[in-house]
């Protein structure tokens, strides 16, 4: 199987969109008679590319931002086009017989089948809660290059039965094949905990959220359940300042708790083990996910789980999180009082959480992934 794939998402910064491409083909390259060509943007490598550095790569978006909507999003309608191109040149090769496109619409290739992954709906059904120039490149492209693609993959069962009645595709064209936690995310020592909290000056006794901080994760609900709630733990945000006005920001100052937040920033691997490992819980209300690949991070590091009831999440957590309504910032404050007033419920959680976490692999997913492959190859 020689696979084509457009590997631009494999050099951002480490979130989700990242992480699954990085870790489905780690693990396809290992599989026997699999070889895969990324494409950059210019040409194809025979290598993975190396990810940027997270400050220059956040900077240059930053940067990037400042430019108005309308112009960025003809510029970039400009790009895609050349990238284009390209890629059907490629396609034309006979040097693959599948092209995979991991970015948010394929390209207009014809020359080999198309495999396009779709991680989740959010700019069609919360277009508010994204930048004008993404929404903008998305309505331009994705409903004249979704026919495109001979197979969609998507990342739950809850996004699979979303594409089927959204955009009426049929059932057999759409396949999910589900994320995993690293192996880097599993429980750490109290020592090693601790000596990264002190060497950063962080709290060490904190509850924490993951993510991008952006609308989609409804950080205001949560600061209001913070408010609400009798603990007086602080809350760690770790994740790079995303899009969108910062209305978490502002309900810090009405309800006066900027003391208890604590904004790491984007941080490594080790360093989110160890805040994982160490969080008296992780909280994700976050309003819309495909799938919500932070709630089992946290899980396998043996963290208790608070996640929204919606979308993919009740999918994703099972049995093993305390789920809430993302509308209801009274809900989340007693169940944040809930568990942290019961040593029994905690320990319950976490050990859920770790079974529960052990039931998803990238080489289950890899493998799932290259079925579809197989699938579309020989139905051609």
């Amino acid at each position: 199987m020689r696979i084509l794939v457009n590997a631009l998402p494999f050099v951002g910064v480490l979130t989700g969109i990242q992480r699954y491409v990085r870790c489905l083909y780690r693990e396809l390259e290992t599989l026997s008679g699999v070889s895969v060509g990324y494409f950059n943007g210019i040409r194809c490598h025979p290598s993975m590319p190396q990810q940027r550095d997270a400050q220059v790569w956040a900077k240059k978006t930053e940067r990037l931002w400042q430019i108005p909507p309308t112009l960025f999003t003809e510029l970039r309608i400009m790009h895609w086009l050349v990238l284009e191109q390209r890629l059907k040149m490629l396609a034309h090769s006979k040097r693959f017989d599948l092209y995979h496109e991991t970015t948010s619409f394929p390209a207009a290739v014809k020359g080999v089948p198309v495999v396009h992954t779709v991680y989740d709906l959010s700019l069609l059904k919360h277009r508010e809660k994204h930048p004008r120039e993404r929404v903008m490149l998305f309505d331009f492209f994705f409903k004249r290059r979704l026919p495109y693609a001979t197979h969609v993959l998507t990342i739950s069962e809850f996004m699979r039965q979303e594409l089927l009645e959204e955009l009426k595709l049929p059932e057999d064209r759409v396949t999910a094949a589900p994320l995993a936690p690293e192996t880097v995310f599993h429980p750490r020592t109290p020592e090693q905990v601790e000596q990264v909290l002190s060497q950063a000056g962080w709290p060490s006794e904190y509850l924490l959220f993951v993510g991008t901080l952006e609308p989609r994760k409804n950080l205001p609900l949560l600061i209001q359940a913070l408010a609400q709630a009798k603990t007086q733990i602080p809350l760690i945000l770790a994740g790079w300042q995303g899009w969108g006005e910062a209305d978490w920001e502002r309900e810090l100052e009405r309800l006066n708790l900027r003391n208890r937040v604590v904004c790491t920033g984007y941080v490594d691997e080790e360093t989110l083990a160890c805040l994982y490992s160490g969080a008296a819980a992780f909280i994700y209300p976050s309003w819309y996910e495909g799938f919500g690949l932070p709630v089992l991070e946290a899980m396998a590091c043996g963290c208790p789980v608070i996640c929204s009831n919606t979308s993919s999440l009740p999918e994703v957590a099972g049995n093993a999180a305390l789920l809430i309504d993302p509308r209801n910032a009274e809900e989340l404050a007693h169940a944040l009082d809930e568990l942290l007033g019961d040593s029994a419920l905690r320990q319950s959680l976490s050990e859920r959480g770790r079974m529960r976490a052990m039931e998803y692999s990238w080489e289950n997913t890899a493998m799932k992934t290259l079925e579809v492959f197989d699938k579309v190859v020989q139905s051609r």
